[in-house]
């Protein structure tokens, strides 16, 4: 089956990861870390990272997948993580107290212990289909089976509004919105018990590309005409989104011959304000040191650099972060100087 295949993509991460040998300090230190889906772009980052921990520093890393980044800032606000996946807009709803943490009264004050240690393309939001399905475009997924992420993850108000702008409809109302986790959504569209499966991915994605190996597929955009809706605009402009085009040669087994345009977000790795200053300045300069590694284990992390990592950042820095960035000489904005740092 195609998720044993990615299965094997993320083993062989780790794998590439792990050839290049380990070198301990005399006291291992344990890190909680948790990612979104198994085959997320987020678990091949965060297999790598936790690999050059161990490999550089010693670090003994328990990762955990499938928990929705709306989650994991609340456990990492409330210590239950050491690294976990940020994302700029859970960030601003949870600063803000709004969208699912709306019913949250402490939210500010758990978005104030959070820090930041990097940010990165998380992927593009693709709405896929199989080419025998007879769907060409998302006016045609009324009625069918939907899935547009975990219920109340962020992935999920997102693609909410991507299907609104484009089509007017609604979950529940005019599709059925299948409500279970990224690795259960990724085979059930694999066994088509799901008709269109949403799922964030970089470009070029391996996730996808081995999805040819079971057919042709399609991806559904966003038209040209519905760019200025009101809610692809709303998507678009929530921090931490982009517009991105995917060619129609990206995959072998893409039936697509234009180009389709797709919503681009950004997520990081980000802590909390306990973790140690000596810590957070090693995994920052650990991870940019062997930028090899994680170009090994996927080649779209060369877009990893101290330069860009600030992009879009919307939660202060970890103090060793901050020590990190200032050491090589990255300009840091006011709003990312750590509360640790004034």
């Amino acid at each position: 089956m195609f998720q044993s295949v990615v299965q094997k993509g993320l083993i062989a991460a780790t794998v590439v990861a792990m050839s290049l040998g380990t070198t301990a300090t005399a006291q291992t230190k344990n890190l909680r870390m948790a990612s979104l889906g198994q085959s997320s772009p987020t678990t091949v980052f965060s297999i790598a990272v936790s690999q050059i921990l161990k490999k550089e520093h010693g670090y003994s890393t328990q990762l955990s997948t499938g928990s929705p980044a709306t989650r994991q800032a609340v456990e990492a606000a409330n210590q239950q993580l050491d690294l976990f996946v940020s994302a700029v807009s859970v960030n601003g709803f949870l600063r803000d107290g709004t969208r699912m943490y709306e019913k949250m009264p402490n939210a500010p004050e758990l978005f104030g212990n959070l820090r930041s240690i990097l940010n990165y393309p998380f992927g593009a939001y693709h709405a896929i289909v199989w080419d025998d399905s007879g769907i060409t475009s998302l006016d045609e997924i009324a009625g069918r089976k939907v899935f547009i992420g975990p219920p109340s993850g962020a992935a999920r108000a997102t693609i909410g509004q991507i299907i609104t702008g484009v089509t007017g409809y609604e979950a529940g109302t005019d599709f059925e919105a299948i409500s279970v986790d990224w690795s259960s959504a990724e085979q059930a569209f694999q066994d088509r018990q799901i008709d269109v499966y949403f799922t964030a991915a970089p470009i070029p994605s391996a996730e996808l590309q081995q999805l040819s190996a079971l057919g042709k597929f399609r991806v559904l955009g966003i038209p040209d005409e519905k760019v200025e809706s009101e809610a692809i605009q709303k998507a678009f402009n929530t921090p931490g989104r982009e517009f991105t085009m995917l060619a129609p040669d990206a995959y072998s087994g893409l039936a697509n011959d234009a180009p389709v345009r797709l919503v681009n977000t950004i997520v990081g790795l980000s802590t909390n304000r306990w973790l140690a200053e000596e810590d957070g300045y090693t995994i920052t300069k650990a991870i940019f040191e062997n930028r090899d590694d994680l170009i090994a284990a996927a080649q779209w992390m060369q877009v990893i650099t101290p330069e860009n990592a600030l992009s879009q950042m919307n939660a202060p820095l970890h103090i060793g972060a901050y020590k990190y960035y200032r050491e090589v000489g990255i300009e840091i904005p006011e709003n990312l100087i750590p509360p640790e740092a004034r």
